[in-house]
């Protein structure tokens, strides 16, 4: 068997890094500074090899944690924003018709409330004052918004509904994508934080509840629309 090149043993080691971390996030109630539970040694005995071989690569513990975090942002192997999208997009397509705002906004916190993938990347934001961390983060941020923006407009529109006058959906759907953080931080310091309620007999977490009422703040029934533009 052909001996890995260099290039294949960082990614090797660099992988075991975003498997710690995604394993610190599950384990630590507190995901922030999440880079500094990684250390070399850990890494080291996860791929059974020596310290040695690592520092061959990095020279230093700070060193590997620079990588990794390169590493995370150019990769995507943490969970985020741009997975709230995807994962619209699979309930779509799991379902014939269009799912009702509680129906999405339950699938979308209980697919995250747990996943420690999403809490090792909320650790990204202690990094914030770190000008390359904060600007990648804010281009994907707006990348995936836009995205998400398309889809929620698509189903406001599906459902009969229109913007309010001097309302913006990308407001709304930055509302939306904020109230995912917060309401999975919540969650994860303890779960009677949030809460689920019986709505019409329907299963309705206290996320779904927020999002349906935002989306009455921000939305309005089309036909009301065209009533006042016909008076």
């Amino acid at each position: 068997m052909a001996r890995r090149t260099r290039d294949q043993r960082r990614i090797d080691y660099l992988d075991i890094g975003v498997e710690l971390l995604t394993e610190g996030a599950a384990s630590r109630p507190d995901p922030g500074l999440a880079f500094a539970h990684v250390r070399i040694a850990d890494v080291a005995e996860r791929a059974g090899v020596t310290k040695g071989a690592l520092y061959h690569l990095w020279d230093s513990q700070e060193s590997y944690w620079s990588d990794l975090l390169r590493f995370v942002l150019d990769e995507g192997r943490l969970a985020g924003m741009p997975d709230v999208a995807g994962a619209t997009l699979e309930l779509a397509d799991r379902t014939e018709e269009l799912p009702t705002p509680v129906e999405w906004a339950n699938f979308v916190f209980d697919r995250f409330k747990d996943d420690p993938s999403f809490f090792a990347r909320v650790g990204l934001f202690s990094y914030l004052q770190e000008g390359e961390v904060r600007d990648e983060l804010d281009q994907e941020f707006r990348s995936s918004l836009e995205e998400f923006e398309s889809m929620v407009a698509t189903a406001v529109e599906d459902m009969g509904r229109r913007p309010r006058p001097g309302t913006d959906l990308r407001d709304f759907s930055a509302a939306v994508a904020s109230l995912v953080h917060g309401f999975c931080l919540e969650h994860r310091i303890d779960p009677t934080r949030t809460p689920d309620f019986t709505v019409d007999g329907e299963r309705t977490s206290l996320f779904a509840v927020c999002v349906v009422g935002m989306l009455e703040a921000f939305t309005e029934p089309a036909a009301e629309h065209a009533q006042r533009v016909a008076s």
